[in-house]
């Protein structure tokens, strides 16, 4: 059973080569927010290499072919750069960049955006019904995709985007993400009225070498989850799109909300090197930054 704990109890992080470091709360500060011109802002992606960060627009409905959708350019003070760096796309959603290309999950499609020009160098397209949600890429450059609406995942390698894995398991897959020789998904569950579900979704642990599917702690549903990122090397932070929670997700099978910011938290970056967390906020339009302590 999940049991719910408050953020001002005290809890133990265990930290990398096995070193503890008990914290006695755990403290969200907001930083700073960007203006609310954002339209239906998704995913968040950082380019270390530029300092800038990207924000995916979905701008309508969220798996209509409308071109309506965009990418922003970012400050790091959550200054609009530039509203529309890259416009004419659908409606844009999970996003990762590697050296000067930026992936990004497009309803049916992988887009490759050269960063350096702001332009869409390649299209991987998929035929037929499909909700291209999160992209992770792992260690050697290879860039997983979540399907939400076929439970499947999808791997961009060499140069083809193809079936890594399709199970009913996957729980309409959403957030991904990438550690080692695993990977995390946030599922949103089984919708049974538009995006509504009876049972909402849990963390699950696939190897990357057998495919082999586990729970993360128990299985308990957790929420619709959308955005997923770690915290250390047992706790998981996630966001409830439907609830609009920021969760923290232990693998003791401990849940504890973190904020409570309304219905609309989508696809979440943490730094870890600088302790902040960024939020895009669908129906508020916005990005913020939270610093964690």
């Amino acid at each position: 059973m999940i049991k719910k704990i408050t953020a001002s109890l005290l809890f133990t992080l265990i930290m990398p080569l096995s070193n503890t470091v008990t914290a006695d709360e755990l403290v969200l500060t907001e930083q700073w927010q960007s203006k609310a011109e954002l339209k239906q802002p998704e995913s968040v992606a950082y380019d270390i290499m530029r300092r800038s960060l990207y924000v995916s627009n979905i701008n309508g409905e969220p798996s209509a072919k409308d071109g309506n959708g965009f990418i922003s350019l970012i400050a790091n003070d959550g200054k609009i750069e530039k509203l529309k760096w890259v416009d004419g796309l659908n409606a844009p959603k999970g996003m990762a960049i590697f050296g000067k290309n930026l992936f990004v999950a497009d309803i049916n499609e992988l887009l490759v955006i050269d960063v350096e020009t702001a332009k869409v160098t390649k299209r991987f397209t998929l035929d037929g019904e499909h909700f291209l949600n999160d992209v992770a890429i792992d260690r050697s450059g290879v860039i997983y995709v979540t399907d939400t609406s076929t439970n499947r995942i999808y791997r961009l390698y060499r140069g083809q985007l193809e079936i890594w894995l399709e199970d009913e398991k996957l729980d309409n897959p959403n957030g991904l993400y990438i550690d080692n020789e695993h990977l995390i998904i946030g599922s949103w569950g089984k919708p049974t009225d538009g995006w509504k579900t009876d049972v909402p979704g849990h963390l699950l642990v696939i190897s990357s070498n057998d495919k082999s599917i586990a729970d993360f702690a128990d299985g308990s549903p957790i929420g619709n989850l959308d955005g997923l990122a770690k915290q250390d090397d047992t706790t998981f932070l996630v966001t409830d799109w439907m609830q609009g929670k920021l969760m923290q997700v232990s693998n003791d099978g401990q849940v504890n909300t973190l904020l409570d910011l309304g219905q609309g938290t989508a696809d979440i970056l943490y730094l870890r090197s600088k302790k902040l967390l960024l939020i895009p906020h669908m129906m508020k339009g916005k990005l913020v930054a939270y610093s964690i302590k």
